[in-house]
């Protein structure tokens, strides 16, 4: 057909709006369902109320056009070039943008290299697949990838809001658009940091729950998992504009999870401050810092962006949030759940510091650990010890703890366990700086791997201690931490019982065979020669007890005291808790492979000396 070349350029410039008007009525059919997620609803919602504000401009043209005989093309596309096809187009940009996602993970799937990108063929899948979904097959769900939607949405509309700032409709038309579809984001956050939940059907949401990590194995795991990897951050589904607070939001759930696990009552939203003021007396400083993210990037337009989501509304709601979550459990743990109590219980147990208990089992279990290690009756060491701390007479019969102390047999000597620990860990090749056993695995390896000379026969080598502790006090007092007190319990127990010896010797020593003297001055050369030796083995050991006790257990405790007396979160407690233990162990010369094998050969010679201990 012969059009006039004027008009056939006219038609040619209005055809791009039937293209766009297809093109984004095919997307917000296609994104609007199940499997797309409450981020592409929220925006396929906003896009089809600009689609309708479209239609009704139309139906108005159109309206002119039957009404009055002098509305020509020329007057239609005067109307329609300055705003509406302007508009038009960049909302077409943008649902190209998001379904090109789609087309280049296909693509990277089927191993499919050509670059052709055809907008009407896009157009047109989208119609295809609109069908497909009002047919027989409406109910079939199609898998969308994690970049489809959720977080990187919000992401391709920020950076496409920051890139085409310079256009001030541009920059109006995705700051609606970004308020609208972080609307449901922000609903997901706000259960988070409220109420510690995530209501996330979608899969969008920047933390993820691992429902497979529960309260209840933090009984036997050898790590942190429940605190460390129940919840955690997916840096790739976190908004941009929320980047610099995802650690605070992370927490605030955290905390706030754990409070609600314990049955305590979470106080509402809007009762929060007030609940806050009314513990800290209105003395509050701002927790989270310089959090603006406009501030830690640069220009206005992201400033522009940070408005459009309200993000000054949502900082001072997670200050509060985070806050009140952090106050409430850390007063769940330090005065409720008594931790600093709990703490110098597990000290005065484990590291001894007034032994007068394990004197008296020992005396009482004597002949019991005289069987091999696999004959002894945990149950009847088990009533002995209970015996002696309920004894009046006893420091540890006040203490309110006593009955959560419990009787173990470790199956590994304890260089073993620690020479195995070490390797597993590869401790000698770490720097000297990072925390010990910080491969998780680590503990679990050395309980499991077993067999040949590491298995015990001796029972006061295989004597240990255990310590019963209840959610959430587990948190801090993890199994991974009573493994690490009870290798400090261990070792303690050694030198003592290195030390027992030794004196049990100087008493033989008193024999008559001993203090009598020999015409044979070799004789007597050689009995002043083994009591010097047994003499010097005594202060070794007895210097060598002092310096574990004196100059790193103890001073340790005081830090750690003294740190806990001054801390403002869970996580510092966490913190300061494992650093002490990881100090204890690392000056206590546990941690160095060398250091072992050299330190326990001599005691293990000491104890060949007093003819105790055969091999």
């Amino acid at each position: 057909m012969n059009l006039d070349p004027s008009v056939r350029r006219l038609v040619e410039k209005m055809l791009p709006l039937a293209t766009y008007y297809m093109s984004i009525s095919a997307f917000v059919e296609q994104h609007s369902r199940y499997e797309y997620g409450s981020i592409n609803h929220a925006l396929s919602a906003a896009l089809s109320c600009i689609l309708k504000e479209y239609e009704t401009f139309i139906a108005q043209l159109e309206y002119q056009f039957q009404s009055s005989s002098t509305f020509t093309l020329q007057q239609f596309w005067f109307y329609t070039q300055e705003d509406t096809a302007k508009q038009m187009g960049i909302l077409h940009d943008l649902v190209t943008t998001i379904r090109q996602l789609r087309y280049n993970r296909q693509k990277k799937a089927n191993g499919d290299d050509d670059d052709d990108e055809d907008d009407i063929e896009a157009v047109l899948e989208g119609l295809k697949q609109q069908e497909e979904g009002g047919g027989a097959n409406s109910n079939r769900q199609i898998k969308i990838s994690d970049q489809e939607k959720g977080g990187p949405i919000l992401n391709i509309l920020t950076d496409r809001m920051i890139g085409l700032s310079g256009d001030p409709r541009c920059k109006k038309i995705y700051a609606y658009l970004l308020a609208r579809a972080s609307v449901p984001y922000f609903e997901i956050l706000h259960s988070w940091i409220y109420r510690g939940k995530i209501i996330d059907p979608h899969n969008e949401f920047m933390v993820l729950e691992k429902l497979s990590v529960r309260k209840e194995n933090l009984k036997e795991d050898f790590n942190d998992a429940y605190w460390e990897m129940r919840y955690t951050v997916r840096e790739k589904w976190v908004p941009t504009f929320l980047d610099p607070l995802q650690s605070k939001i992370l927490l605030a759930g955290k905390y706030l999870n754990v409070v609600r696990e314990c049955g305590v009552n979470i106080a509402k939203p809007e009762d929060m401050q007030a609940a806050m003021d009314a513990a800290m007396g209105g003395d509050q400083e701002n927790t989270l810092g310089d959090t603006s993210w406009s501030r830690n990037t640069t220009g206005p337009a992201r400033d522009d962006v940070w408005s459009a989501v309200n993000g000054a509304g949502f900082v001072k709601s997670l200050e509060i949030a985070y806050k009140y979550a952090n106050h409430t459990l850390l007063n769940l743990l330090v005065k409720e759940q008594q931790l600093i109590a709990r703490l110098r219980s597990l000290k005065h147990y484990f590291f001894l510091d007034q032994s007068d208990f394990l004197t008296s089992f020992l005396d009482l279990a004597k002949d019991e650990l005289k069987q091999p290690a696999r004959e002894i009756s945990l149950a009847r060491l088990q009533s002995l010890m209970d015996l002696v701390l309920r004894n009046s007479s006893s420091v540890a019969a006040y203490d309110p703890f006593k009955e959560d102390l419990k009787v173990m047999m470790s199956p590994l000597k304890l260089v073993d366990e620690l020479l195995r620990i070490i390797n597993v860990a590869g401790l000698d090749s770490l720097p000297r700086d990072t925390r010990w056993m910080n491969n998780s695995m680590s503990l679990d390896a050395s309980r499991t791997m077993g067999g040949g000379s590491a298995l015990l026969e001796r029972s006061y080598d295989a004597l240990t201690l255990d310590y019963t502790v209840t959610f959430p006090l587990s948190l801090v007092i993890s199994r991974k931490a009573l493994t690490k007190y009870q290798l400090l319990f261990r070792h303690l127990l050694y030198l003592k019982h290195v030390e027992d010896m030794l004196c049990d010797a100087w008493m033989a020593q008193k024999d008559i065979l001993w203090k009598s003297k020999s015409h044979d001055s070799k004789i007597e050369a050689w009995k002043y020669r083994v009591f010097t030796l047994r003499h010097r083995m005594l202060m070794f050991v007895q210097q060598f007890a002092y310096y574990v006790t004196n100059e790193v257990l103890e001073p340790n405790w005081r830090r750690l005291e003294s740190n806990l007396a001054r801390v403002s979160t869970v996580d510092q407690v966490l913190q300061y808790h494992s650093d002490f233990l990881d100090t204890c162990l690392k000056e206590c010369m546990l941690t160095n492979a060398k250091l072992l094998r050299v330190k326990y050969l001599l005691f293990f010679l000491v104890k060949r000396m007093t003819k105790k201990d055969p091999l």
